[in-house]
């Protein structure tokens, strides 16, 4: 692990709407197909951020939309796929490493 591996970082909400920011609201937005790792029952996921709105050209079957277990209703905006597939909402307060190319491809 690298030394931006293993800076833990804090989700808050970016300057840009709807979007989220590693510490800072004016830093770096997170985006679609980053990988991190989230801290989630006190262990390290690794995973990657995926963006939800409408159907895709990429996936066009997909409906654009993810739901999440105890939640009413689909949800649009950035989520988190945990390796093996397993979603997460995204939340502010949440706490990210970011992570390498090489070590995160395991992830797709």
């Amino acid at each position: 692990m690298n030394e931006d591996e293993a800076k833990v970082y804090t989700l808050v909400p970016s300057t840009n709407r709807g979007r989220y920011a590693c510490d800072d609201p004016d830093g770096g937005d997170v985006t679609t197909g980053q990988h991190l790792a989230i801290l989630l029952g006190g262990r390290w996921t690794p995973g990657r951020v995926e963006h939800s709105n409408y159907p895709s050209h990429q996936y066009p079957d997909a409906p654009g939309c993810y739901a999440l277990t105890g939640v009413e209703g689909v949800k649009i905006g950035y989520y988190f796929v945990a390796k093996g597939g397993v979603v997460c909402g995204l939340c502010t307060g949440m706490l990210v490493r970011l992570m390498g190319i090489a070590e995160s491809e395991q992830t797709r």
